[in-house]
């Protein structure tokens, strides 16, 4: 009984790998689908991806902002599994699981325990990713999962040199979020500099990976020339960017002292260490690639200092310190490594409990006879209210059977137009930074022209990333005609 007892233990260890993307896929599902359906980012980028869906292109008739692959991505996988909120929380559960994933493979990997590689693990999920979870699916999440495999790809010694891997997922990151690509493409120059003593092989090898890099650019390009699509592409994913940068800043206090304090502990402590001759030169090297590419990353956070991009932005930083505690306290770990099976059994037990109850209830919720959704409308599987739903149902219908075109300016749109499956466009997503090299301006324009149209203004708290400008215009310059729930109707 013994022996088949430890054959059993030994087959879990050997398959771990499995098992704590299974933990994680339970427990983001457990937080992710029993979300109230509510206006934000899920919302927002659902409402993208079922227009594509729909047939509507993207940048030509939908005001995308970011690079094109997560929405192609998940375009897919709605003409292949089904197009509604369930799928799309069920991918992103997918997308944290393999971040968390590949973070306990990379501590594994750089000879930390298993047992602090999974605490780790744990510890980002509770403290931090609560949040990315609950913001659901997400191309900066996407983004960050393809930043984290890279790393992974550098620190495996089998791996670390194959400059077309590198480049490979460098060109998947671009084409996934912009901005988080440059940056992984700037560690790999900076990485490249740092750990090649050779000028002559540090040219060789910036040239091969640039190479690369440039042959999937151009690639990229006459895809898009080819689908008429290449200035709509820059003029919404360039053209915003100084307005989002000036009219969107979004500064917490709270956040931007803890990102500056990270930051100088993870400088500090990581040249004392490397000074320091109790490091092996494996261990030396790895700490300089977590602190490259740790400072590259966190420039993700600007200019929006809120507990989401913080998260994103010191997401290695936080592996790169648990490894050097890990170093540092080399005396004391093993001592607490019985200490730390509790806790991470006692970690594993609650939050798989809390999950399956989560779980649970959603099953409960989308199976009753007051459920409103089915499985082919889109928003099945997110939880509404009754009378939240018959107020939304009110607002369609007005919208429907209106004889003119009826344009919702406001945060809210998505909530009317995906169920419609109609596209105003840039109408249906009006903030700033997000309508290409003209701005508020094209929207004032359009408006000014409009004729045999309808505006629905929102009354409640508005976003703040909505154009204050225009949706004055309208109030100023259109006839106010009445109200419908939370909404004033001008035309």
């Amino acid at each position: 009984m013994k022996e088949v007892a430890n054959k059993i233990i030994n087959r879990i260890k050997e398959k771990d790998n499995i098992l704590v993307f299974v933990l994680f896929f339970v427990v983001s599902a457990g937080i992710s689908l029993n979300i109230y359906l509510e206006s934000g980012d899920e919302l927002w980028n659902f409402q993208n991806v079922y227009k594509m869906y729909k047939g509507y292109k993207i940048y030509e008739e939908i005001n995308v902002i970011i690079t094109p692959l997560s929405y192609w991505i998940e375009k897919a996988t709605f003409q292949i599994v089904g197009a509604n909120l369930f799928v799309f929380r069920v991918s992103h559960c997918i997308i944290i699981s393999t971040l968390l994933l590949f973070t306990y493979i990379i501590l594994k990997k750089l000879n930390v325990s298993k047992t602090v590689s999974l605490l780790t693990a744990i510890i980002i999920n509770l403290q931090e990713f609560f949040l990315l979870i609950r913001t659901s699916w997400c191309y900066n999440n996407m983004a960050l999962m393809l930043f984290v495999i890279g790393v992974y790809y550098i620190i495996n010694e089998k791996t670390r040199k194959n400059l077309y891997i590198q480049a490979i997922i460098t060109i998947l990151i671009i084409l996934t979020k912009q901005n988080i690509g440059i940056y992984y493409l700037l560690g790999n120059i900076v990485y490249l500099c740092a750990l090649e003593n050779n000028i002559k092989h540090k040219i060789k090898d910036i040239v091969k990976y640039i190479s690369v890099l440039l042959l999937g650019g151009i690639a990229f390009i006459i895809y898009m020339i080819n689908d008429n699509n290449l200035y709509n592409f820059i003029n919404y994913t360039f053209g915003g960017i100084l307005e989002f940068a000036s009219e969107n800043g979004n500064y917490e206090i709270s956040s931007i002292i803890y990102i500056i304090g990270i930051i100088i502990l993870n400088i500090v402590i990581s040249i004392v260490l490397l000074q320091k001759k109790i490091l092996s030169e494996k261990q030396k090297e790895n700490v300089k690639i977590l602190l490259i590419f740790s400072m590259m990353l966190a420039i993700v956070c600007y200019p929006i200092f809120n507990s989401t991009h913080i998260i994103i932005a010191t997401y290695l930083m936080m592996i790169n310190t648990v490894y050097i505690l890990y170093i540092l306290f080399k005396d004391f770990r093993d001592g607490f490594q019985k200490i730390l099976k509790i806790v991470n059994t006692i970690s594993i037990t609650a939050m798989m409990l809390f999950s399956i109850f989560n779980i649970n209830i959603f099953w409960n919720n989308i199976t009753s006879e007051d459920y409103q959704y089915s499985w082919e409308d889109p928003f099945f599987g997110g939880v509404l209210g009754k009378e939240e739903y018959e107020k939304n149902q009110e607002i369609i219908n007005y919208i429907e059977e209106n004889d003119k075109n009826v344009i919702v300016f406001s945060h809210m749109a998505a909530f009317y137009m995906i169920p419609l499956e109609r596209n105003n466009g840039d109408f249906d997503l009006p903030f700033k930074g997000n309508l290409g090299i003209k701005g508020e301006e094209s929207l004032l324009e359009r408006v000014a022209n409009i004729e045999n149209t309808q505006f629905l203004l929102y009354k409640k708290e508005k976003c703040y990333q909505e154009s204050e400008k225009v949706e004055e215009y309208i109030k100023n310059n259109k006839r106010f005609i009445g109200e419908i729930w939370d909404f004033e109707i001008y035309e």
